[in-house]
């Protein structure tokens, strides 16, 4: 895979060539030869069963690996700059300014002794933010997240929320930094189907107004079809398929991935059909 330019003659906002991710003990083969490209202004699914290597992939991007496992072999570009030349404080500062993740089950990523405002001031410190102006920089960020309240938000704490909510404000607080690069892993699998739709709409809407790249780590082919454009589906930490979502809905290549349809469309006809109207209402 070569670095590309995107529209505009910009390089690919997130590109990975040929990952590969092996544990120390064993040995073993958790990233087998994945290889995307990604450019602002897109939605890209990567969907497949949990255990998969999806996580383990972005864990790579975000320099955030688990202890046991290690980059093997592979090139991350962000911007076009080859990640492996970064230090590891560059990478912090520089992950932190160019690529945000929001995460599953927001109830962890909480201090529960600490208040909203809290969260938002310890983030807006990292990003350099006019101290007198935090808290009407972390007001507005909620408004955009559809909080019609915000000045009462901040004062909260999080076990006073409730999951869906906590979701929007993780998601106000990652794009704080106004990010080229969003990672949205199972952003939405703990949350009721209003809560779903509600968070599914603010990415979308955010990646188009913002012109941002947005990777949808997703085992639910309901939410890629209402949501992205290109999918790639993983198995056993290789990818089995990709292309246009449209296309691969209708005219999968491989028996895998026709078998994963016939599965979800047999257990959640109902629910997929209920997702995809409210995004495209």
């Amino acid at each position: 895979m070569t670095n590309d330019t995107g529209p505009g003659g910009g390089t690919f906002a997130l590109e990975i060539e040929n990952l590969n991710i092996h544990a120390h003990t064993t040995g073993k083969t958790l990233v087998d030869g994945v290889s995307l490209a990604l450019r602002r202004g897109e939605i890209l699914a990567l969907v497949g069963e949990s255990g998969c290597g999806k996580t383990m992939t972005v864990s790579a991007v975000m320099g955030l690996l688990p202890p046991g496992v290690h980059k093997a072999s592979g090139n991350i570009r962000i911007l076009g700059e080859n990640t492996a030349e970064w230090s590891s404080e560059q990478y912090r500062n520089i992950r932190n300014e160019r690529v945000s993740i929001v995460m599953q089950n927001p109830m962890s990523a909480f201090d529960p002794v600490l208040t909203i405002f809290s969260h938002f001031s310890e983030t807006m410190v990292s990003h350099g933010y006019d101290g007198k102006k935090s808290r009407s920089t972390a007001m507005e960020a909620l408004r955009e997240m559809g909080f019609g309240e915000p000045s009462v938000i901040l004062d909260l704490y999080p076990f006073q929320m409730s999951g869906g909510m906590l979701q929007r404000v993780m998601l106000a607080i990652a794009l704080l930094s106004h990010p080229p690069v969003i990672i949205a892993d199972e952003a939405t699998t703990d949350l009721d189907l209003v809560s779903q739709k509600r968070i599914l709409i603010l990415l979308k809407d955010y990646s188009k107004k913002n012109d941002c790249a947005l990777l949808l780590i997703t085992h639910d082919f309901g939410v890629a079809a209402s949501l992205a454009q290109k999918i790639i589906l993983m198995k056993e930490g290789k990818i089995v398929e990709s292309g246009e979502v449209k296309d691969f809905f209708d005219n999968p290549k491989s028996d895998y991935a026709r078998n994963l349809l016939f599965s979800h469309r047999a257990l959640y006809t109902e629910r997929f059909r209920r997702i995809k109207e409210v995004i495209e209402a």
